[in-house]
């Protein structure tokens, strides 16, 4: 029933002749650079709650929302850390062990579930934290900046253990079948500019094997340079980064960071374009409208994805979603 249900949605969604009658095809257009101008691909991220985090839950959640809000692939939250240690002494990162293989099951249980259901009819893109993200969900970012000063090879044994489970955790989901990953990187924050070449010693390397992984034979990934931690000042140091699709933060270094200045920094398409906190959340439909409409006339001719600099924030009202996704795929005089 669930598959009927989504196979439907699917035939009925796009309405105009020239868009293609499944998401999967609208964003095969969208990679070979085919489809119709005038249809702008979209979609926005939401973490559900912690009842939502597993099991059929999860899975009706994730596709709850997809079909409700007619966005065009389907991106899994990524919601299992390794638990939170306590570090009080350099002997306490021993705490920090190698993942069991079967770590990430719960996890896996979800994208299985999802993809047997939407995969035929559209992208399905799970999100994998970096190392250096899950190590900070585990022990406080304050505690690898001040280890990474004083011992820096008790930080990177434990970043290797996140590594090495990340690339089996991403080689499983590939046997299931998604089509790519959604990817975010912390680390590169001001922040943490107290350590000298801390992005260097304790974020890329590990960032770039993870995510080498994710782009190796998949077809759509989204590099997400997260600013949950903080500001940035400079996204040079990601332009050697892996991922079709670029989607960073609104603001960097105090300025605004367009989506014209993040493909011209990359030279890649972008995601992006609304702000997290901004009209999504706090404005009314007629605002998003008029939002969209601006930012579409703006890209023109260009490849790119509607959505916003981060996860939308749960409160965020459901016809503001629809409203800026109805009007990111319709044609607008």
């Amino acid at each position: 029933m669930k598959r009927l249900i989504f196979i439907l949605f699917c035939l009925a969604s796009l309405a105009q002749a020239q868009i293609p009658t499944n998401k999967r095809e609208v964003m095969q257009q969208f990679l070979s650079g085919t489809l119709d101008e005038s249809y702008v691909p979209a979609a926005f991220f939401m973490h559900f709650g912690k009842d939502a985090r597993t099991g059929e839950k999860a899975i009706d959640a994730h596709l709850r929302y997809f079909l409700s809000t007619g966005m065009d692939f389907v991106k899994i939250q990524f919601e299992q850390g390794y638990g939170r240690i306590r570090i009080e002494k350099p002997e306490d990162w021993e705490q920090i062990k190698a993942l069991p293989a079967d770590f990430f099951a719960p996890t896996l249980e979800v994208v299985q579930g999802i993809y047997d259901i939407a995969g035929a009819n559209a992208m399905i893109l799970p999100t994998v934290y970096s190392p250096f993200q899950m190590l900070i969900q585990s022990v406080g970012a304050k505690t690898v900046v001040a280890y990474a000063k004083t011992e820096p090879e008790r930080v990177k044994k434990a970043l290797e253990y996140f590594t090495e489970a990340l690339i089996g955790y991403v080689k499983a989901c590939k046997k299931i079948g998604v089509d790519g990953f959604y990817t975010p990187t912390q680390g590169g924050e001001i922040k943490f500019y107290e350590v000298p070449a801390f992005f260097e010693t304790f974020v890329k390397p590990y960032d770039l094997r993870v995510m080498q992984e994710c782009n190796a034979n998949t077809q759509l990934n989204i590099l997400h340079i997260c600013d949950y931690e903080g500001q940035y000042d400079d996204l040079t140091r990601f332009i050697s980064y892996p991922g079709q699709i670029i989607n960073a933060p609104c603001e960097i270094a105090g300025k605004p960071f367009s989506l014209q200045a993040c493909e011209q920094l990359f030279k890649r398409p972008v995601m992006g374009g609304l702000y997290r906190k901004g009209a999504i959340l706090e404005g009314n439909p007629d605002d998003i409208a008029k939002e969209i409409k601006i930012l579409k006339k703006s890209q023109k001719g260009k490849l790119f994805i509607l959505g916003a600099d981060c996860t939308i924030l749960p409160k965020t009202p459901i016809d503001n979603i629809r409203t800026a996704i109805k009007t990111s795929h319709h044609t607008h005089k």
